[in-house]
């Protein structure tokens, strides 16, 4: 997915807001994000098997749609909770956002729509967050929390969020040195494990720069994901990483174990 610009996400960040005001749900936990999509105009919200067959994408397996001209939502309930919520946030976007409609309703393989189809995928994942997570409410909320795995992993069921949504929150919005790794579960040709993608706080960004991350197999790190593994809850460690101008510092870091990725949260 492309990264939003900074105007993009404060576009979203007054919508999201906006939304959450009119609904009358600015604040409560787990965000009723039925009552949002009511505020977004939608009036229905439906099984993804009610789905006409005429507008379904044929051999595709859709989590959710957006009928525009009935406003309706139509979402799989078969999907875990986290993930049910975070279809129908991601839907109610899609819903509040006008130019997304004009986007969506193109029916071209052209190049520049396909790239300004993703972006507009982008959009309604990041404003999906704003509403799960009540936009600023939750930095606010977790500016004096403890850094760590069993505070995060209590604030995704209060929100209703997976827990590595509520990790990544968590990492991108601390006001204190904080990083989350996501690491593939299968090795690479090399034996090392695969660096999906890093999130850090601007506080972790402007001391640190970039995390330094060795996944071969015997390293600190490698240990501590494959104790995640062997265990099925959450491993600890002091570990010496490198930070972005290649010095080795002593980190606190949490790996998580979800079934599909490691997690590794980090504290400078």
């Amino acid at each position: 997915m492309p990264e939003l610009s900074p105007f993009t996400r404060a576009r979203l960040e007054r919508i999201a807001e906006r939304a959450l005001r009119e609904a009358g749900v600015a604040g409560r936990l787990p965000t009723p994000l039925e009552e949002v999509q009511r505020a977004a105009g939608i009036g229905a919200r439906r099984d993804i098997a009610e789905l006409p067959r005429a507008i379904a994408t044929p051999d595709r397996r859709l989590l959710g749609a957006l009928w525009f001209e009935r406003r309706e939502v139509y979402v799989d309930l078969a999907q875990p909770e986290p993930r049910r919520r975070f279809t129908d946030a991601h839907e109610a976007i899609h819903a509040l956002c006008p130019w997304h409609e004009a986007v969506l309703r193109e029916d071209t393989e052209d190049e520049l729509f396909r790239e300004t189809a993703l972006a507009v995928e982008a959009e309604a994942n990041y404003g999906a967050g704003l509403l799960i997570f009540q936009g600023r409410r939750f930095a606010e909320r977790i500016a004096d929390a403890p850094r760590d795995m069993a505070t995060a992993l209590a604030l995704a069921g209060e929100h209703g969020a997976s827990r590595q949504a509520t990790l990544h929150q968590f990492a991108q919005h601390h006001p204190a040195p904080v990083a989350l790794l996501s690491i593939g579960r299968f090795p690479q040709r090399d034996g090392s494990l695969p660096i999906w993608r890093t999130v850090a706080s601007p506080a972790f960004r402007r001391r640190f720069g970039r995390l330094g991350a060795d996944l071969a197999p015997g390293r600190p790190l490698r240990e501590l994901v494959e104790a995640a593994r062997r265990f099925a809850a959450p491993a600890a460690a002091r570990l010496p990483l490198a930070d972005g101008s290649g010095r080795v510092r002593r980190w606190t870091a949490e790996a998580h174990y979800n079934r599909r990725t490691f997690l590794v949260l980090v504290a400078g």
